[in-house]
């Protein structure tokens, strides 16, 4: 099972931008996150991008088949 950090941004036209980081600290609080977002802010985001969620996503891949390796 695999963990995605999803942090997501309202743009000053209303569209909707996501990034993901893999693999998250375990118990990392919103907090943490928020705090994370609004310094990313002017330097990885437009300063005019809003914070608007956040959401830890658990992932389980069940690979059929994989003929090429």
């Amino acid at each position: 099972m695999a963990k995605r950090l999803i942090m997501s941004f309202i743009t000053s036209d209303g569209r909707s931008r996501n990034f993901q980081l893999q693999d998250p600290i375990d118990g990392i609080s919103a907090t943490d996150v928020q705090n994370l977002m609004n310094s990313m802010k002017g330097v990885i985001v437009p300063s005019d991008w809003q914070v608007d969620r956040a959401a830890v996503v658990d992932t389980t891949t069940n690979e059929l088949f994989n003929l090429v390796e």
